[in-house]
């Protein structure tokens, strides 16, 4: 994930109104709507990935945020149903299951993507001149 997804990331989650469990988005009224659902308020982590970065990025995205946010090194629980043991989707579905935790909180959830380690990918001219020194 790269500084700039991170900001955005907090920023989309940045009132808990924003966030949800349960669904990957909902309305106003808390029915659960599609993550790019106009009328969406509010997602849970990986709706909100798939909103701001799109399906192709989010998918690029659930291994970093599985071992940064939930920290399991196992398949979760109900990739083992899954047809496809796909290991992108397995990690999506691993951050839905820490997102509906019944012991998740949103202070939870926000600690732990303030905490993430960002990529920050340096330029040629900066890492040929740490070589040479």
């Amino acid at each position: 994930m790269l500084q700039e997804e991170k900001e955005r990331l907090l920023d989309l989650l940045q009132a808990r109104s924003n966030w949800c469990q349960h669904a990957e988005a909902r309305d106003r009224r808390g029915h659960a709507v599609h993550y790019d659902d106009p009328a969406a308020v509010a997602w849970d982590l990986t709706g909100a990935v798939c909103v701001l970065f799109g399906w192709g990025r989010a998918l690029e995205l659930f291994s970093q945020l599985e071992r940064q946010l939930v920290g399991r090194r196992r398949p979760a629980r109900r990739c083992f149903s899954l047809q496809n043991n796909d290991p992108q989707i397995c990690s999506m579905v691993a951050v839905q299951e820490f997102n509906d935790r019944s012991d998740t909180t949103y202070e939870l959830v926000i600690d732990r993507l303030q905490a993430m380690s960002v990529y920050r990918p340096e330029s040629r001219t900066e890492g040929a001149e740490r070589a040479l020194a």
